[in-house]
């Protein structure tokens, strides 16, 4: 189709390593990101596409300020020198999406196919007085060294919608240890500026889209969803959470990290919080002793929970207990 006369060329956002450490959130997206369930590829994806748009984003962003009488740049400002056909493309390079390659090609490519899904995003349409659904991408395509891929005005619009936004780290998504980090997060900003939030555990359930049956009582919800969500934060964000449950209700405080470790305390990281788990596992499953314990403890901090569980998962027998699991566990590492 030939171009329309005086109209500009299509838009192009190239996605790059861009030496930017905090990327932002429309509130708009913020929701989205609570409801919808998203992988970390697919974070790590969404956390490269805001990092282009920055710039774009702080012209939506209005400065209040006594001598700023420029006018306020529209979307319908913004989009006209944009291609009729109403897409933006982008291109990533796959080094910068998956450093050291810690994730296969084929994880990626599901990822970028499953954000072609009709039912991605559910946006306000405007001409019909209701909603739409429309997918977060179109057109993905790949090659050894990037992935390519379109998106659609309505929803960089979405992601350009500025009148009220969030600033989080953009190495978050790089580093979290589960999905469930970036969905709480998102959750909890909003009560930032209260310094914390008290909830009654089903409503904030709800409130994370999150089955009330999928944890068994609020136990399982802190060992398998807050205990990890802090370790991440606590490590790899501005701000974190402490937490406290009392007849049904949790009770939230936020901080700043930087500010709240002082000389004599420190975070647990996520691998000290695994060994712990692992050593309760160990202690009833293979009945070790307290001196047991402390052997494997010294065992995983040397050589790492990622590391040592890598060895050790399914090579002994079930049946071996005790004093004899510890010496079954050196002869497996002898061999290593």
């Amino acid at each position: 189709m030939a171009k329309k006369e005086n109209q500009l060329p299509i838009k192009r956002e190239v996605l790059t390593s861009k030496p930017r450490k905090k990327i932002l959130i429309s509130n708009d997206f913020r929701e989205i990101l609570i409801s919808q369930e998203t992988s970390i590829i697919e974070q790590r994806i969404i956390t490269m596409i805001l990092s282009a748009i920055k710039d774009e984003q702080s012209m939506f962003i209005n400065v209040k300020s006594p001598i700023n009488d420029e006018k306020q740049l529209s979307f319908d400002d913004y989009f006209e020198g944009w291609a009729h056909q109403g897409v933006v493309d982008f291109s990533v390079s796959i080094k910068d999406l998956n450093p050291n390659r810690k994730m296969k090609n084929s994880v990626i490519q599901e990822a970028l196919v499953n954000m072609t899904n009709i039912n991605w995003l559910r946006l306000k349409d405007d001409t019909i007085n209701g909603y739409k659904a429309v997918p977060f991408i179109l057109e993905p395509s790949w090659n050894k060294k990037s992935i390519f891929f379109k998106m659609d005005r309505a929803v960089m619009q979405h992601l350009l919608n500025m009148a009220q936004y969030y600033s989080i780290k953009k190495d978050l998504s790089f580093n979290a240890s589960t999905n469930n980090t970036l969905r709480f997060l998102m959750w909890l900003v909003k009560f930032n500026k209260q310094g914390g939030v008290v909830k009654e555990y089903t409503q904030l359930l709800k409130e994370l889209f999150i089955p009330v049956n999928k944890y068994e009582g609020h136990y399982r919800f802190e060992r398998d969803f807050l205990v990890r969500v802090k370790a991440d934060l606590d490590n790899f964000n501005d701000i974190s959470f402490n937490y406290s449950y009392k007849e049904n209700h949790y009770h939230f405080v936020i901080y700043n990290t930087q500010n709240a470790v002082g000389f004599n305390s420190k975070f647990p990281t996520l691998d000290e919080l695994q060994i712990e788990r692992a050593l309760k596992y160990l202690k009833k499953q293979r009945a070790l002793s307290d001196q047991h314990l402390r052997i494997m403890k010294q065992l995983y901090e040397v050589r790492g929970y990622q590391e040592l569980s890598k060895h050790l998962k399914r090579k002994i027998d079930i049946s071996i207990m005790g004093e004899a699991y510890i010496k079954a566990v050196f002869s497996l590492l002898e061999k290593i």
